[in-house]
């Protein structure tokens, strides 16, 4: 009977975070308004999103891009940061999105670059590793983290276990939402998987274990 009861709320918990999985996200996709910068901002750091079909940056990338580098060319803050799954045969997609940028007229001299990140985790661990170092305050400077409005939730919660604990969010679809029911769907899987993998990966760090180990269990 215990483990009955015990599998049933876990049946229940799990329903619980795979609606508020859903329901998250949508909500930032559904209500979304561009906030106000944060007139100190030190950097801006821009998520990569999927490739497209001949190897270049896909929609969503490109649409990443363009919005970070609109916010630094107003001068929103003085660094833009990439941050970017590795590719097969195509490179580095941060590459390719420093290549956009630079195209776009933004000073090489402005960019920082993470090339290693395979995951959402991995883009926050790493761009912490870099931006604490370069960042008056380290990781309590305000910095602007710019993804897709279905994303940016996870992508908070990313950062926030990362360390940083200013961020403003601003969304690269902007006022006209960039998404698939696809998107939302795998965030239900996503974020649960995130907190776990999070959460182990804390208890790593805690109790000492490898930087390659912590680092593989969240790519």
């Amino acid at each position: 009977m215990r483990l009955l009861s015990l599998l049933r709320a876990l049946i229940r918990l799990g329903l619980i975070v795979a609606v508020l999985s859903f329901a998250v996200p949508l909500w930032w996709v559904m209500t979304y308004h561009d906030p106000a910068l944060p007139k100190t901002a030190q950097a801006i750091v821009v998520l990569s999103g999927e490739t497209g079909p001949d190897g270049d940056l896909g929609p969503q990338t490109k649409a990443r891009v363009d919005r970070g580098v609109a916010l630094w060319k107003a001068g929103a803050a003085p660094l833009l940061m990439f941050t970017g799954t590795v590719w097969g045969d195509g490179g580095v997609i941060s590459d390719h999105m420093v290549n956009r940028a630079v195209t776009e007229g933004v000073d090489p001299r402005a960019i920082l670059l993470d090339p290693d990140s395979t995951s959402t985790l991995q883009n926050a661990l790493f761009s912490a590793r870099i931006l604490d170092k370069r960042l008056k305050g380290g990781l309590a400077a305000p910095v602007i983290l710019v993804s897709h409005r279905y994303h940016l939730p996870r992508a908070w919660a990313s950062f926030r276990w990362a360390g940083f604990t200013n961020l403003t969010l601003v969304a690269a679809d902007g006022a006209a939402p960039l998404y698939s029911w696809r998107d939302l769907g795998l965030e239900v899987l996503k974020i649960p998987f995130n907190i776990l993998r999070g959460g182990a990966a804390t208890l790593m760090q805690a109790y000492g274990a490898p930087e390659r180990k912590v680092e593989k269990l969240i790519s």
